[in-house]
């Protein structure tokens, strides 16, 4: 089961998610996702995984078509505080060369503004 929480934090949406983070929870996940760009139209969205116990291709995939379809809108995502087997999982994967990846939510909230190149 998945939990998520969503704040807005200077300006940006942060989706602090806990559990497992697999295909049974997708459908929760962009619903929550959706009504968060909906209702705060932010510039930055941030992904908390710190409280992520597993995640599955599935939801890898839906990370990465996520980041994607967010910059196309000129949106910057972020992915921060992956640990454990998440962590590992990522890393194995090299997905900090597919996806912005930062260690904490603070990091993320201090990165520059994001200068999109078209």
């Amino acid at each position: 089961m998945l939990h998520v929480s969503t704040k807005v934090e200077q300006g940006a949406v942060v989706l602090a998610l806990s559990g497992r983070f697999d295909f049974h929870v997708m459908e929760q996940f962009l619903s929550t996702l959706e009504q968060a760009e909906t209702t705060h139209l932010p510039r930055h969205v941030i992904v908390d995984l710190s409280q992520v116990n597993f995640i599955d291709s599935m939801a890898i995939g839906r990370l990465v078509t996520t980041c994607q379809r967010l910059q196309q809108a000129l949106i910057r995502f972020t992915l921060a505080g992956q640990c454990g087997e998440v962590d590992i999982t990522l890393q194995d994967i090299d997905f900090e060369g597919i996806v912005p990846t930062v260690k904490t939510v603070e990091d993320a909230l201090a990165l520059p503004p994001w200068q999109h190149s078209l």
